[in-house]
């Protein structure tokens, strides 16, 4: 069993920790207190949009709330859809790297785009 937390549990944690009530996240999203208290207890699960929205006003990590919530970034599901049998092979040939290893791809990815992007600002 995991001991990782559920988007509820989490959402609930990031509330708590702003000092937060159930009615006041309620009103800053433009729902309702009863869905609050159902995303936290599980009862029901989010949009990802709605996950933006949360992660937003809590100050939570997006990637993180998007993975308890079982959602996709729309703008990477963009990319795959953008790349579709490029992002997937990359994605099968780098399934087995070490956290390093994938730090490092992160690290020349993040070079590669920052280089592109300087190169359209000529």
């Amino acid at each position: 069993m995991s001991n990782e937390a559920t988007f509820g549990q989490r959402v609930q944690a990031l509330r708590v920790e702003k000092r937060m009530g159930i009615r006041e996240l309620g009103r800053a999203l433009d729902i309702s207190a009863m869905h609050i208290s159902n995303l936290e207890k599980g009862k029901s699960m989010p949009s990802s949009d709605l996950v933006e929205k949360i992660a937003a006003e809590l100050q939570g990590d997006l990637d993180e709330l998007l993975h308890l919530a079982d959602q996709l970034d729309p703008a990477v599901v963009n990319v795959i859809q953008s790349n579709p049998y490029t992002v997937p092979s990359l994605l099968r040939s780098a399934k087995n790297l070490t956290p390093q290893q994938w730090a490092k791809l992160q690290k020349q990815v993040e070079k590669m785009a920052k280089a592109n992007a300087t190169e359209g600002e000529d």
